[in-house]
């Protein structure tokens, strides 16, 4: 017999088929709708699925937590496939349905743009990401708070990276903070553009050239110019192609992996954005290394021709 209850206190319907007791999200406890997968017949709080009308399907929780939990983890199973997207996810639901009107919804509700990445990790956005989804499911205004919605998200979240389900997660409004505005490709884009133009612009000038490396490039008195001196990290990373370029490199690399992760495309605590953090900052402070063991190198040319 299933235990219809909320998680958090909150609505729930423990009357799934009747029709009178509200829409198939609502008395279902399934606000994202989902059609019932075959993964999902193992997930905690499942019911059963059941044709609501001819050809459409539909599963029953036994809580309205546990099917947003199911409704974040559709969402993730989208992510891997590419969709990242309101336009993406939104279409993916429709499973090739002309669902643009559902997408105009979504889009007027949350003030998101078609393109903004959705961070399943960002609380404050699913919130809003979701509760406009559920809100279009429903066709009505939500029963649910929005302390179950975030209670279900943070246990389909959890349940992901466990393989359980939590017995306890906080409850409660997202910690009040400035909403980031989302960044669109296109933004993303621009932005992109203009810094890779304005260090073009900055690489074309010529630059100063130091005494002590004109001293070390002179022309020798056969008229052949010395080659430039390498450093060991020179001559492994790029040869007289990067000499002096490692650390702008490294400057536009740690700007962009910023740039990525404020959109919502990386996390800052995801292996990946870790990784490359790191390796933006390793190659910087390798060109900085590589810059010192020149100068010491030209200093000791300088000193050799001067006995």
């Amino acid at each position: 017999m299933p235990n219809y209850r909320s998680l958090t206190g909150g609505f729930f319907s423990a009357t799934p088929m009747d029709k009178r007791s509200g829409p198939v999200s609502v008395r279902m406890n399934n606000p994202g709708a989902v059609n019932g997968a075959k993964w999902e017949q193992s997930y905690p709080g499942y019911v059963d699925t059941v044709e609501t009308t001819p050809g459409n399907r539909s599963t029953i929780f036994e809580s309205p937590e546990h099917g947003i939990a199911v409704w974040w983890q559709l969402l993730h199973l989208y992510r891997a496939a590419g969709a990242i997207t309101p336009e993406g996810i939104i279409n993916r639901y429709g499973g090739g349905q002309d669902y643009s009107a559902y997408l105009g919804f979504v889009l007027k509700r949350t003030g998101f743009d078609r393109n903004t990445v959705i961070d399943l990790n960002n609380d404050q956005q699913l919130l809003k990401f979701g509760s406009a989804m559920f809100r279009y499911e429903a066709g009505r205004e939500l029963p649910w708070s929005d302390n179950q919605i975030l209670f279900g998200i943070r246990c389909g979240r959890e349940f992901a990276r466990t393989g359980q389900w939590p017995s306890s997660l906080p409850v409660g409004p997202v910690t009040p903070g400035p909403v980031v505005a989302q960044a669109s490709n296109q933004d993303v884009g621009k932005l992109l553009q203009t810094i890779f133009e304005a260090l073009a612009a900055n690489a074309a000038k010529p630059a100063a050239v130091p005494a002590t490396t004109m001293a070390a490039t002179a022309p020798t008195t056969s008229g052949s110019a010395v080659p430039p001196i390498l450093s060991p990290i020179d001559k492994m990373f790029g040869g007289e192609a990067l000499v002096g370029n490692k650390t702008t490199i490294a400057v536009i690399g740690y700007v962009v992996v910023a740039i990525l992760k404020a959109v919502g495309v990386i996390g800052a605590a995801t292996p990946a954005g870790q990784i490359l953090s790191v390796l933006t900052i390793a190659f910087g402070a390798l060109g900085g290394l590589s810059k010192v063991d020149r100068v010491v190198q030209t200093l000791g040319v300088i000193a050799a021709k001067t006995k």
